[in-house]
């Protein structure tokens, strides 16, 4: 008898404390403004959700033509929110009973309208048994970002509290660096506010726990969200300024990266293999140009982990950044106004103008240049001169003599910028390349003057991350792609009209595969940079649990989907892309050897280092002029040797060797090269 009074009592005991709250609908609004739906939840035992009771699952019932119109979350009261569909990865029409559980095996995304039954939300319902309260106002919130086309209703909602729920992610330390935000109760919106932020950083190899010391970073910060369509993602990204406290910027060094005030905090969240954006920029440092420079991070926020970004510099004018000259409202005259200017090809909901010459084949669609700097601080003058200056770029490229040495567009532009650029564009064959996103810059005269592109910006849907624009297609070049919203400028394909650049691009491309873009080179910067996220994106995809389900636009197939497949689909990309350009990227065969300018840690013409200072990977270039014995060896500070790079007979030519730099600390090295009997050294800079 006691058996059975048990059993009931244990029954009782769980019938309880599921408790399941309604709530009622209402139209949606349809101009693009976000609905909330109510149901305030009181009574709630235990009060405080924790992972033994808390959160377990969400239904709804929502007619809509077209769901994929709707971005649906749930807030809790003290406003954490939680995706539950993304729009444009769900579709058709209504949700019908449609439950939401993180213990269900399908992702929404996977299925189909009307989307009956169990299902697991794009976020994670764990988020919300953190130790926070359960009674208060709970929140439907109901995003139709296509306004004024299609309207639809809630009818009805629910929430069911009970003893399985989903697990918060517990986060103490990481083998990454960790940043620590502290909003102190405020929202972070799109509107700056003044926050508490720092950073945990023990070293390389060295364990950094969440009850560390703030040691590389611990002051205000100023916060917003930035991203356009990426603001709809609930893992958001954040435009960062760190100031003293008393509303002053303050340049600080954050993790070995130049002193600056203004950083951007990437959320990495349609990039599923958490590497696209930094093998973009580390290559194109590698061959030689500026790019942003990034760390991979953990973040936590209002001591809620938020899982892996990236802590980036934002483009800006400055020594260490895109290192053009400052202008001031009284540079209006000749040679002061000729430099330095940002300019952006994007959207047009920013200060600028629209170019010269359309962009599609049709010639009804421009594209638009913005002015990222000067922005505000841009005189007349100022605008008048670069608009004028990139008009007569481009009546260069339209013009018949286009390919002159003298008249043509190598008057006005760093041909060597706009063919790297190409090349990191059509390897990653980037959907937005050369359209949206696209940064150019110029500066004074007295500087050369002339018009670089760059630095490489946005590559979250690059790299075969794409499923529109025929960006999924290893073959076939991206700048031919036609857009008439957003057009590819013409000059792209002016520019293959003109044998001299389809040398240099022939050059130029066989050149780097021998070294920074060889196969082997990416795929062992891909494989290291798993390997040291192998820990943190276990956290990631618990806390934003993505893996097996569809966010837009991803192309890969989802079933089944986990880390190690997303890494090795963006290798074979790579390999079959990189494949593809060999065969397409044709010349005359003839490359003359490129002289290399001296730079200031070179001491004659036998050797040259590039780049230096370097974060994480230099060459050293080597003219040989006769066969010879060569040694080249790194030594540290002390002159310990750290690694040996060569030491065998070469035939006379140009040898380059490229140096990387694994885990070794930031800091001073110094290499020797010996050629026969003559020893050269030099110094070289980790940062």
């Amino acid at each position: 008898m006691r058996k059975i009074f048990t059993i009931i009592f244990l029954s009782l005991s769980f019938y309880i404390k599921a408790q399941v709250y309604t709530g009622t609908g209402g139209n949606i609004q349809n101009n693009g403004v976000d609905t909330y739906f109510d149901i305030s939840v009181s009574g709630l035992s235990p009060a405080q959700m924790t992972n033994t009771f808390g959160v377990e699952e969400v239904c709804i019932n929502i007619i809509h033509p077209k769901v994929e119109e709707l971005y649906i979350y749930l807030q809790s009261p003290s406003g954490i929110v939680v995706e539950l569909t993304e729009g444009t990865s769900c579709k058709d029409s209504n949700y019908t009973n449609t439950c939401f559980n993180n213990s269900a095996v399908t992702s929404i995304t996977q299925s189909q309208a009307p989307y009956t039954g169990s299902f697991k939300p794009v976020g994670y319902l764990g988020r919300f048994n953190n130790g926070q309260a359960g009674n208060g106002v709970w929140q439907l919130i109901v995003h139709d970002y296509l306004a004024f086309v299609d309207s639809g209703s809630v009818i009805s909602w629910s929430l069911n509290f009970g003893t399985n729920p989903p697990q918060p992610v517990v986060f103490t330390s990481s083998n990454l660096p960790i940043v620590v935000i502290n909003t102190n109760g405020q929202q972070i919106t799109d509107v700056k506010a003044s926050v508490n932020m720092g950073i945990i950083y023990n070293g390389v190899n060295q364990r950094n726990n969440l009850t560390d010391p703030m040691n590389n970073f611990n002051d205000k910060t100023d916060i917003h969200i930035r991203g356009n369509s990426s603001a709809n993602f609930e893992k958001k990204s954040f435009s960062l300024t760190t100031t003293d406290g008393t509303g002053n910027t303050l340049k600080v060094s954050l993790l070995g990266m130049p002193n600056e005030s203004d950083w951007d905090l990437i959320a990495i969240y349609q990039d599923k293999s958490l590497i696209r954006g930094s093998i973009t920029n580390d290559l194109a440092q590698q061959m030689g140009d500026y790019a942003p420079r990034c760390k991979t991070v953990e973040v936590v926020i209002n001591g809620e982990y938020r899982g892996v970004y990236s802590l980036m510099e934002k483009i800006k004018q400055g020594k260490y950044r895109v290192n053009v000259a400052k202008l001031t409202s009284v540079d209006n005259a000749s040679p002061a106004i000729t430099g330095g200017y940002i300019l952006k090809i994007d959207r047009s909901d920013a200060a600028g103008w629209s170019s010269k010459f359309p962009g599609d084949p049709s010639g009804n669609a421009h594209f638009y240049y913005q002015y990222i700097y000067p922005t505000t601080a841009i005189t007349p003058q100022q605008q008048a001169y670069i608009k004028g200056y990139m008009d007569d770029f481009e009546t260069a490229m339209n013009s018949s003599s286009f390919n002159s040495p003298t008249d043509g567009y190598q008057k006005y532009i760093d041909v060597e910028s706009f063919i790297d650029f190409f090349i990191i564009n059509e390897l990653s064959k980037n959907v937005d390349a050369y359209r949206l996103s696209t940064y150019l810059y110029k500066d004074n005269i007295t500087k050369g003057g002339k018009l670089h592109i760059g630095p490489v910006w946005d590559y979250d849907i690059a790299w075969h991350n794409c499923n529109y624009g025929n960006s999924f297609d290893p073959t076939l070049w991206q700048y031919q792609q036609t857009d008439t919203v957003h057009p590819t400028p013409s000059w792209w394909g002016r520019f293959f009209q003109d044998s001299t650049f389809v040398n240099k691009l022939y050059c130029r491309w066989n050149d780097l595969r021998q070294g920074v873009l060889s196969n082997s080179h990416m795929n062992a910067y891909i494989d290291s940079s798993a390997t040291a996220l192998n820990e943190s994106q276990q956290r990631n995809f618990t806390q934003w649990p993505i893996l097996g389900t569809y966010i837009y636009p991803n192309p890969q197939n989802q079933t089944n989907a986990n880390y190690q497949g997303e890494v090795n689909d963006l290798k074979t990309w790579i390999a079959n892309r990189a494949g593809w350009m060999d065969w397409a990227i044709t010349g005359s065969g003839y490359c003359p050897k490129v002289v290399v300018g001296i730079k200031e840690n070179s001491f004659d013409n036998n050797i040259v280092v590039y780049p230096n200072p370097f974060e994480s990977i230099t060459t050293f270039a080597i003219h040989i002029t006769e066969e010879a014995n060569v040694s080249l060896k790194i030594f540290d500070v002390i002159g310990k040797e750290i690694a040996l790079l060569l030491n065998e007979n070469q035939p006379s030519g140009e040898l380059k060797i490229v140096f990387e730099r694994k885990e070794r600390a930031a800091g001073i090295y110094f290499y020797q090269l010996i050629i026969n009997n003559t020893t050269k050294t030099g110094k070289i800079i980790v940062q």
